[in-house]
């Protein structure tokens, strides 16, 4: 008999409350990103975030006697990998949340995967499944159904639109970049050198950029934006990765493909509770359409088998 069969979990208890705390982390993180932008200029908001996530990290590497140097011939790919996965993702989606409505800035970003697997048949030469296909086509569906015609959010907000999809298509070729090297540093060094080597250009062009800006900012800064900015910094970004880098070698593919699902669903509903934005059948539609895509774009995690 043909059957569905779902890799096991493998999941602890606690590995299975980090899951959670992770989903429930990044898709509320949304409204308190577009909070803490509201207020404080891009190029700042994240040139702050980054580095300090990156200084934490390496903090918690070294006192866990993680080995964090960087192994050689690993230098290049690691700051290519870098630019797309943390400079070209923070400050563009950071541009986009402060033209869009957080939640249409979820569903637009958390396309990721269906860039990434375009990406993949590019630059790793992976072959083109028609389920992969159909995916894709579906997610681009999604994604017209969200932004086209006189009510999308193209039509509303055209710079945030393309700002969002340029932070999706960045995360998802730094993605492919990240599967194609075999990485010879611990998860945690690598997520601090990508931190660190991303983050630390958006902190110079702060300098340059906006730094006529701070003593406005500062002044006028409201307690709900640096209290955002604190949330943002401390759960969706160092304790759910490091959350994430503690389960990882527990989850199989499958449930993380369902973790990446839920994200922009979270983001949607929270964005309408904490902000107050509109839910249209726009927003439901791309939603449920961008959701089908990406599960069957990660769907191989799935196996056919026999019993």
């Amino acid at each position: 008999m043909t059957l569905w069969k779902m890799e096991k979990t493998g999941l602890t208890k606690t590995g299975f409350f980090l899951l959670i705390a992770i989903i429930f982390g990044w898709g509320t993180s949304w409204p308190f990103l577009k909070i803490g932008l509201n207020e404080i200029p891009p190029w700042t908001y994240r040139g702050l975030i980054a580095p300090t996530a990156a200084l934490f990290i390496f903090s918690v590497g070294f006192i866990s006697r993680q080995r964090m140097r960087v192994p050689a011939g690993q230098w290049k790919p690691l700051i290519v990998a870098s630019l797309f996965n943390v400079m070209f993702w923070h400050i563009f989606s950071a541009w986009g949340i402060r033209l869009l409505a957080s939640g249409q800035a979820s569903i637009i970003a958390y396309t990721m995967p269906l860039w990434a697997v375009l990406f993949s048949m590019i630059i790793n030469k992976e072959s083109p499944t028609l389920q992969r296909i159909v995916g894709l086509g579906i997610g681009l569906l999604g994604l017209s159904t969200l932004t086209i015609g006189t009510l999308g959010i193209y039509e509303l907000s055209p710079n945030g639109s393309i700002m969002m999809l340029i932070a999706a298509a960045s995360w998802g070729i730094g993605t492919a970049i990240h599967k194609r090297v075999e990485w010879k540093m611990p998860a945690v060094a690598l997520a601090g050198w990508q931190l660190l080597l991303g983050g630390l250009p958006i902190t110079i062009i702060a300098i340059f950029v906006e730094h006529e800006l701070w003593p406005t900012v500062i002044s006028t800064v409201s307690v709900a934006a640096i209290f955002s900015t604190i949330l943002v910094l401390v759960y969706p970004i160092i304790f759910c990765w490091f959350a994430w880098f503690r389960i990882v070698s527990e989850v199989p593919v499958s449930v993380s493909a369902v973790s990446i699902m839920l994200v922009p669903v979270i983001g949607v509903y929270s964005g309408h509770i904490i902000l107050q934005e509109p839910i249209g059948l726009r927003e439901i539609l791309g939603l449920l359409l961008v959701c089908g895509s990406l599960a069957l774009v990660l769907l191989p995690s799935f196996k056919i088998g026999r019993k």
